[in-house]
């Protein structure tokens, strides 16, 4: 589990996607709003299941896995307002990419800013990841907010970059190096 960022004013866990979580997180990726700016494809239980199944025991740490799914939990409240992806882009060059999906009912609230603190400072002090890229819609300013205030940087577009509800809609594109944080 992750704790909260120390400069966030929601606090955070982000947990490993568990048998427990699999029925909410096929009903929020369902959602029309999780999909109007990401090309959120249909993902049945069965698939969850098996993405549980197929993952290796351990920490993060060890990078043992290639892509990976949290839950966004609230500390306070309890219960969950969303989700991060993680993805292993190359150990070699020590690149990953990561994705967030807030909840409606939950938007606008800091929990996209503290999940992304979370994850970019855990993966920058416990990984020999180097670098996280992250896209997001042209049509997502929210998510481009998120990236900027968590230290991302804007590298350029990638036109036509995804395919999104039957259309290809340009994308953001960032990047966050460890040595751009304060401390490292």
């Amino acid at each position: 589990m992750f704790g909260h960022p120390p400069q966030s004013n929601k606090r955070v866990r982000l947990t490993l996607l568990t048998e427990e979580w699999v029925d909410q997180l096929v009903l929020w990726r369902s959602q029309p709003e999780a999909q109007r700016h990401q090309p959120i494809t249909a993902l049945g239980r069965g698939r969850l299941h098996q993405y549980l199944q197929s993952r290796n025991p351990g920490e993060l740490a060890a990078l043992a896995d290639r892509d990976y799914i949290f839950i966004i939990e609230d500390e306070d409240r309890g219960g969950g307002v969303g989700w991060v992806t993680l993805e292993i882009m190359s150990r070699t060059h020590r690149l990953a990419r990561i994705g967030y999906t807030i909840t409606k009912d939950h938007w606008d609230q800091g929990y996209a800013t503290a999940a992304v603190k979370t994850i970019a400072r855990r993966l920058f002090t416990e990984t020999p990841i180097k670098r996280i890229e992250a896209d997001c819609s042209v049509n997502n300013p929210a998510s481009r907010r998120v990236l900027e205030k968590c230290g991302f940087r804007y590298v350029g577009l990638k036109r036509k970059y995804l395919v999104i509800q039957g259309q290809r809609i340009d994308h953001y594109y960032f990047e966050l190096c460890k040595d751009d944080l304060p401390g490292s």
